[in-house]
């Protein structure tokens, strides 16, 4: 059978009139294909390879698979046949899901044409044919044979896939008699051959039929052409007397391979006796360990070849236990041996296995190896758990398995603490217990002594009970050496341990809670402890130690006491006082409250001096009126600033906009983006605009903000949540602002403004082109994000977040963080850049032009544009985004916000994922707010909006959306929808993509998996990555 339910051909015969020679003229013809299989079979019909089709004269009848498992059966009706229907005529059968059990998306399986049958009706003036040409199979690099003789033919010619007439050649031989030699056949030389007889001066139309030329192959035998199937060693076990059968499949070869079998004594096996060959099935009757034992080869040959395989076939005999294993008694820590002696076949046909207290024993680990062939079972350090009972278990394939004898392993357990005696630390005045435990094979004798002490007893309240011993009120005198000593017939045994007293530090003095200062004046916060060893004090304020009491304003007294000579406002809060000694802490709490000294007179009463209670209102009328003017002057200087930036935005994109931003590459409409890696491109422009711009503005116009605060250091604002090695690398990132020259905005993002700068001098940027930097004056082109929000704690992590993602990958598809600027604010974080710029707005400028211009009006001579995307360039887009994002999702990192939008392009197409994030004001179209969010909402599955689940998976459904920018050339996702539209729709789970037009089947089924609704359905990058690594397409750029 041929796939799946259908038979290897379809062969036609003549059905009506019965016999060839009552065909003539006029009389209707009947001609039937027939196909074995199952399913939903379809049959086509072709006359001299032209597909036949009803109408006319011409009627079909028949289907499917009759009753009963019949073949099916479609008849061609040929009404009133004349000389114009001759021909070859052949059909051919497929099966949507055939087979049995296929379901309904299983695959179309086919019958080629098979024998074909030769429709010859005499017609006057028409050729008649006498020997029409058959199908024939040639052996490649032979020769090959169609013969073809027509009666009142004039001459006979021959043609090959509409080409010809053929003509003697090299390789083409025309006999007198009309046959075709075809020499040295390949695979150029398959396909249908017509042989036409013409009549000359005859109205008829030429007589034509055609043969099928097919190459002979044969394919290979393997091990799962045995049936049953055979082990990867080739190895048939049976055991002995028994019957053994082997069926040898025929592998797929034209002409139809036949098969035969070999004995290991190199004789073929006939098709009679208690060895036989039944088909291709290799019997025998009765297994003989010696005799039948051996490799049995089963030959598969046709015209192309011989293929051969060879079966090793054994012959097992049933084994015997000859010696029963042993029992032993063995030292705890010692080795330990049972052997258990056989008679049987070699490993692996008999293997021996080990059974303890009635469970089998698995060889894991390092603890005892059970040899499989001898039987030894060897066990390298004994424990008292392997005691116990062992059975040695001789399985031979075919045969029932032997159990031997039980044998005992008993351990003899040595002299031993359980556990070990440890250091004591005791409280003075408490009962406390010191724990000593020994077992061995007889049970040992405990008792304990005093370093300094030997042979005296113990004091009173000190006492030993079964190896413990009891302090009952614990003293000063008690802290020492003691030694635990353990004896019985084995022998000796002793630990020593150390033993301190000590006193739990205890607070004398009490801080009084809560407690209030003036402002300007001292205050002192008691705390007192006292403990043995005597204890130290620690102080924090709000929970955070105290680590600047260098400052003169704070004291702590010899008694753990805290004074503060000159109390501030901001001293109020939360005083903590801990003591601490080597016998634990104890810790207090005080509440401090500084109010402020208005009004308040340290030398006399407020009557006493009313110039200085006006001066005071004048003082505070004054501080007021210069903090309302100063804040006036920051707001007008912010708005001013913002109204600036904002037009000199939209003078830049105007510009952009009237010169084509988006050309991108070299000369020429039609140049491929392949080939615009020069200088030429407008965004190459772009990056030399930085250093020619007019404002010369440089790092230190962005630098002038005020210096940092305390907890205001974006690397140090999460610093419990971070190692110091995280620190560290940090430092390394650093870079001076004022190295950075001719800052251009990009846009606004959540965090901050993102600018174009060049770097001087900056590690990792050392490509002129793709990395950004001029070889005149060692400048590069990177991005700077900047984090103007340091106060605002969801800006902070996640600035923090995209400093440790891009600081960790290491990938040619991914920027890399190249510096940081912390010394001030804003914090900048600096990234790569490329040439080419954002992938969107490169897939914009490659889109046709669809706007028609006037000719009579002169045009500005306009920038070259990218000519559209190849398939293969945009499968190799995707194959670099699948790659990048891999790397990342091994390192367990997650991108959130994959599109086309974060994406840069560099020379020669090379994809990089970066993350300008420019939702506020350049893609803000783009984005979404959702539950006080600013969230890419086309580009994000269901899990992400509204369960905030981010993961790996999620990334993949927004990388898929970031495929089907590639292939729409960055088209708006759902541009029909408004937003609310697609967030009802992405909640009721009926947001459904539409494929591209120009996308594969192959990238259409994985577009489909990434946008799965549940993650566990999405694949991972990794399949991903081989998907695309598999798909048939062209990747030549």
């Amino acid at each position: 059978m041929f796939g799946a339910g259908l038979s290897d051909s379809a062969d036609v015969e003549l059905q009506s009139p019965e016999s060839p020679e009552d065909v003539v003229e006029g009389v209707d013809v009947e001609l039937a294909c027939t196909v074995d299989g199952s399913g939903d079979i379809r049959i086509e019909w072709f006359r001299n390879g032209e597909r036949v089709t009803r109408g006319g004269r011409v009627s079909f009848s028949g289907g499917g698979p009759g009753p009963g498992g019949a073949p099916a059966r479609r008849v061609l009706h040929l009404a009133g046949a004349t000389a114009r229907d001759n021909g070859a005529y052949r059909c051919s059968a497929s099966a949507a899901g055939a087979g049995p059990g296929a379901g309904p998306g299983a695959g179309v399986v086919t019958a080629g044409p098979g024998r074909s049958f030769p429709l010859a009706v005499a017609g006057a003036g028409a050729p008649l044919v006498l020997v029409p040409p058959r199908d024939t199979v040639a052996r490649r690099g032979g020769s090959a044979r169609l013969d073809c003789s027509y009666r009142d033919a004039s001459f006979t010619e021959w043609y090959f896939k509409d080409t010809g007439p053929l003509k003697n050649a090299t390789r083409f031989q025309i006999l007198e008699n009309g046959s075709l030699i075809i020499l040295n056949v390949g695979r150029q030389d398959e396909g249908l051959y017509a042989c036409v007889g013409i009549k000359e001066e005859s109205a008829e139309v030429p007589q034509k039929y055609t043969a099928q030329l097919t190459i002979a192959y044969l394919d290979n035998l393997s091990a799962s052409s045995f049936e049953p199937e055979l082990s990867s060693d080739h190895l048939a076990i049976v055991p002995e007397n028994n019957e053994f059968f082997l069926n040898c499949r025929p592998p797929k070869g034209i002409p139809p391979p036949t098969v035969k079998w070999i004995d290991p004594q190199g004789n073929g096996i006939p098709d009679s006796g208690p060895m036989r060959v039944e088909g291709t099935k290799l019997v025998i009757e009765s297994t003989r360990s010696k005799e039948d034992s051996g490799n049995y080869t089963c030959v598969a040959e046709n015209l192309a070849g011989t293929h051969k395989k060879s079966v090793q076939v054994v012959v097992a005999t049933p084994p015997m236990i000859t010696k029963d294993p042993v029992s032993t008694t063995v030292e705890e820590d010692e080795p330990a041996i049972l052997s258990c002696q056989f008679s049987g076949m070699a490993y692996p046909v008999t293997s021996v296995r080990w059974r303890k207290d009635g469970r089998l024993l698995r060889d894991e680990g390092s603890h005892f190896h059970a040899d499989p062939s001898n039987g030894t079972l060897k066990i390298h350090s004994v424990l008292t758990a392997d005691r116990g009972e062992y059975v040695c278990i001789v399985n031979t394939t075919g045969f029932s398995p032997v159990y031997s004898k039980p044998a005992h392993i008993h351990v003899k357990e040595k002299l031993k603490f359980t556990p070990q005696p440890v250091n004591k630390k005791m409280e003075l005045g408490a009962t406390s217990k010191v724990n000593c435990k020994a077992q061995g094979s007889t049970a040992p004798t405990i008792h304990w002594i005093k370093e300094g002490q030997s042979g005296q007893s113990f004091p009173a309240h000190v006492t030993v009970n079964n190896g413990t011993l009891i302090f009952q009120g614990v003293k000063t005198s008690d802290r020492g050496r003691y030694t635990c000593v353990a004896t019985n017939a084995q022998g000796i045994i002793n630990a020593t341990i150390t033993i301190e007293v000590h006193v739990t530090p205890k607070f004398t003095v009490l801080p009084q809670n809560p407690s209030e200062a003036i402002e300007g004046y001292s205050v002192l916060i008691d705390c007192g402890a006292e403990g043995d060893p005597k204890p130290t004090i620690q102080w924090d304020k709000n929970s955070v130690m105290m680590n600047d009491l260098n400052n003169p304003r704070f004291v702590v007294l010899e008694n753990g006491s805290l004074l503060i000579q000159e109390a501030h406002l901001s001293d109020t809060g939360k005083y903590g006082c801990t003591a601490g000694n080597s016998g634990g802490f104890k810790r207090e709490e005080v509440s401090l409250f500084v109010r402020s000294a208005e009004g308040y007179l340290p030398d006399g009463p407020e009557t006493s001096n009313s110039s200085e209670d006006s001066m005071m209102t004048k003082t505070v009328l004054i501080t007021l009126g210069a903090a309302a003017a100063y804040m006036f002057l920051v707001i007008g200087l912010m708005v001013w600033c913002r109204f600036r930036r904002r037009k000199r935005k939209q003078n830049y994109l105007a510009q952009e906009t009237a010169e084509g931003t988006s050309a991108l590459l070299g000369k020429g409409d039609n140049v491929e983006p392949a080939c615009a890696a020069n200088g030429d491109t407008e965004l190459g422009e772009r990056s030399k605009r930085l250093s020619k711009a007019s404002n010369k503005q440089n790092g230190h116009a962005h630098t002038n903000g005020h210096p940092r605060s305390d907890g205001e250091n974006t690397a140090q604002s999460q610093s419990s949540h971070h190692s110091k090695k995280s620190k560290a690398s940090y430092e390394t990132l650093s870079y001076a602002r004022t190295d950075l020259q001719n800052m251009m905005l990009l846009g606004n993002g959540e965090m901050g403004e993102v600018y174009l700068a060049q770097a001087k001098g900056l590690a990792g940027s050392t490509a002129p082109v793709q990395d950004g930097l001029d070889n005149g004056n060692n400048l590069g082109v990177v991005m700077v994000k900047a984090l103007n929000h340091t106060r605002d704690e969801a800006s902070l992590l996640e600035f923090r977040r995209q400093l440790d993602m891009f600081q960790r990958v290491n990938h040619p598809n991914i920027v890399s963080l190249l510096g940081l600027c912390r010394e001030q604010d804003p914090h900048y974080m600096l990234l790569q850049y490329s040439d080419w710029g954002d992938l969107k707005q490169f897939l914009l400028a490659s889109r046709e032009k669809t706007s028609k211009k006037s000719p009579q009006s002169p045009q500005p001579p306009q920038p070259p544009k990218p000519a559209p995307l190849t398939l293969a360039q945009i499968v190799s887009l995707a194959n670099q985004a699948a790659q990048a994002l891999e790397h990342l999702s091994n390192l367990r990192l997650v991108h959130k916000d994959i599109a086309a939008r974060n994406c840069l392009i560099a020379s020669g197409l090379r994809l990089k994922i970066s993350l300008s994030g420019l939702c506020k004001d350049t893609y803000k179209k783009e984005y979404f707010e959702h539950r006080n969010q600013i969230l890419p909402l086309r580009w994000l599955p269901h899990e992400a909006v509204f369960e905030d689940d981010y993961s790996s998976k999620s990334d993949v459904y927004s990388y898929g959306v970031l495929v089907w920018e590639i292939f729409t050339q960055a088209e708006f996702p759902f541009h029909r929808k408004t937003d609310n539209d697609v967030l009802s729709s992405l909640q009721n789970h009926e947001l459904h993509w539409k494929i591209p037009k120009n996308c594969t089947p192959a990238m259409t089924a994985l577009l489909g998996r990434c946008w799965a609704d549940s993650p566990r359905d999405r694949p991972t990058f990794s399949q991903i990555v081989l998907a695309i690594s598999e798909m048939k397409v062209d990747t030549e750029m």
